[in-house]
């Protein structure tokens, strides 16, 4: 009974097809108005434009390296307290800092500072 109601509706749905096939005009739109086509009016001939440059709104700079290796210049660092533990502590971090420098650029990570400054800052100043 299923495929029934199917046949019928496709049969159905191809009549209101062929009916409206029917109605539609055969002929042109142009030749129901009485226009040929010699009659049309001619396309208007527009000469190519130069090209306007159009300025940015937004300033383009070149793209910066996403990292950037620097091993430091092995200096210890500047500020001596005169405390031999102290001092031989900071020189001890400045050489574990260096370690881990070379292990991470070997790696390809991303550079590490040792003179605990923030990375675009210069190194804090010793007064």
């Amino acid at each position: 009974m299923k495929r029934f109601k199917g046949y019928v509706v496709v049969a159905g749905m191809a009549l209101m097809t062929a009916q409206a096939w029917a109605d539609l005009p055969h002929s042109s739109i142009l030749s129901r108005y009485g226009v040929s086509t010699d009659e049309l009016p001619a396309p208007s001939k527009n000469e190519p434009a130069e090209p306007v440059e159009e300025k940015s709104r937004f300033q383009l700079q070149p793209e910066q390296p996403l990292v950037t290796v620097r091993l430091g210049d092995g200096k210890p660092p500047q500020e001596t307290t005169g405390n031999l533990s102290i001092d031989n502590m900071a020189r001890q971090d400045l050489e574990r800092c260096q370690r881990m420098q070379a292990e991470v650029a070997r790696r390809g990570g991303q550079y590490i500072r040792c003179d605990n400054s923030l990375p675009g800052m210069a190194p804090p100043s010793p007064y």
